[in-house]
């Protein structure tokens, strides 16, 4: 029954209900007549409200209509989606969908079966360098002194690869950027840019070194990362590397011939191999680099690795070739290290000039307040990250790892019988060490450059004052 018919209906009994009482007051037919006026007009609104509510509920059942439209829709376009997905087949070399992810301290995205991955990671090193001057008016600065991004990991069963960019200093540079094969246990064939095999500080890490910059000597005398193929081998108290050289994968193209090199590093640990367990180590390692240069080569350093260059050959013209020869020794003895290098350079000429010889050493050594023992990877004859017993916290009472340092370093590039007085430096060098965690640490160096009257400047004797916030990851 209708909204409508109900109230007519309703209407009927309401009009019998007032014929009842009105015939025993005997009421007018006029009378009668006001009260089923009054009754139609009520029924009359009454039926325009219920056809307001009509409209309403036609509304409402159009809405419904159409959201159970879209709601089919939707339904239908998962089911297609979750039918595209399951047809999507697992990734070359996955045993299935799944894929592990790990955090330390950077994720690391890897397949079920470990073949591929990927794991991004970088370093950023802010340093504050102030002078103070002697001859010459050294620049103090503020900078980024490296900001590292890359990613890396295995692309295959007997592959992996690293991809590392430089950005500090406002410039973008090529670091390690290369592919290596695994296939070969336990040697190593690695292809693209990276550090040539000659030196024990040259090769440990920059996040690792204990003073802020590298000596003098290995400035002077080792290469950063050029392009090339190096083959690597080792054990737990050994290592050998040796590879062919090209040049500096940033290098414009001339037009001209590059240059090439063969360097090579050998190590061992006397300890290790005796068979001492307890950390201690006893390295010693040698390595030689034959460079065949196509243009011209040039000797240098600066005062505490920054600012302007204070003893130079400059620019050596009419060489055949250089052959570098480098000596290793290092120890660690609980929470003391010591470690030290000497390099000999012979340039060899090819117009009748005499040929050259240039040399340059460094000690230096370290010790942890707090206790820890300085880290050492025997298959590659290097030192490595340095983890605090107790991690720096405010809430927990931990101070973190406390490291002294002090070290002296000279190279020589005076050379008076081939006519070549490129000047001689002498840096004595102090610092400090605070590792907070495994990934940050606080360093403060302070050094005292010494030059002869052959310097960029001469008898030019600044103290350098170096302090650095450094966090990797």
């Amino acid at each position: 029954m209708t909204i409508r018919k109900s109230l007519l209906l309703s209407s009927a009994l309401l009009v019998a209900g007032f014929a009842a009482p009105a015939s025993a007051e005997q009421m007018t037919m006029e009378q009668m007549q006001k009260e089923l006026m009054k009754l139609s007009q009520q029924v009359q609104t009454l039926g325009s409200k219920v056809d307001q509510q009509n409209q309403i509920i036609q509304q409402q059942d159009a809405k419904i209509a159409e959201q159970n439209a879209q709601l089919e829709a939707q339904g239908k376009e998962q089911a297609e989606v979750a039918q595209t997905l399951s047809s999507i087949k697992p990734a070359a070399g996955s045993t299935g969908s799944d894929v592990k992810i790990t955090m330390n301290p950077m994720p690391k995205f890897e397949s079920s079966d470990g073949k591929y991955s990927f794991q991004p990671f970088g370093r950023v090193h802010l340093d504050a360098t102030h002078f103070d001057d002697d001859r010459k008016d050294h620049a103090s600065n503020m900078n980024f002194r490296r900001a590292r991004l890359g990613v890396k990991g295995n692309l295959g069963e007997d592959f992996k690869y690293k991809s590392e960019f430089e950005f500090g200093e406002e410039e973008v540079n090529f670091k390690d950027v290369y592919l290596t094969y695994t296939g070969l246990d336990p040697a190593e064939i690695i292809l693209g840019n990276q550090k040539p095999a000659l030196g024990l500080e040259q090769n440990t890490s920059s996040n690792y070194i204990q003073l802020m910059e590298l000596s003098p000597a290995t400035n002077a005398f080792t290469r950063d990362e050029i392009i090339g193929a190096n083959v690597t081998t080792g054990g737990d108290n050994w290592s050998l590397a040796g590879g062919a050289f090209n040049e500096d994968a940033g290098n414009d193209d001339t037009g001209e011939d590059e240059d090439l090199s063969f360097d090579a590093r050998g190590s061992v640990n006397l300890l290790g191999l005796a068979g001492d367990d307890s950390g201690n180590v006893l390295h010693l390692g040698a390595g030689a680099s034959m460079r065949y240069p196509t243009g011209t080569v040039r000797f240098s350093a600066k005062p505490a690795g920054d600012g302007d260059r204070v003893v130079d050959t400059g620019s050596l013209s009419s060489v055949d070739s250089v052959n570098v020869y480098g000596l290793e020794a290092a120890g660690i003895f609980g929470p003391v290290s010591v470690q030290g290098e000497y390099f000999k350079a012979d340039v060899n000429r090819d117009d009748g000039s005499d040929d050259a010889g240039f040399d340059g050493y460094y000690a230096q050594a370290g010790w942890f307040v707090t206790g820890e023992q300085r880290p050492y990877k025997g298959k590659t004859g290097n030192f490595d990250r340095v983890k605090p017993k107790s991690p720096f916290s405010l809430k927990d009472g931990g101070t973190g790892a406390v490291e002294l340092v002090v070290g002296y370093s000279n190279v020589d590039l005076n050379d008076a019988g081939a006519g070549i007085t490129g000047g001689e430096l002498s840096e004595t060098s102090a610092g400090i060490n605070w590792h907070l965690t495994d990934n940050i640490r606080l360093m403060g160096n302070v050094v005292a450059v010494n030059t002869d009257n052959e310097g960029v400047v001469a008898n030019d004797d600044p103290t350098v004052y170096n302090a650095r916030a450094q966090w990797d990851f």
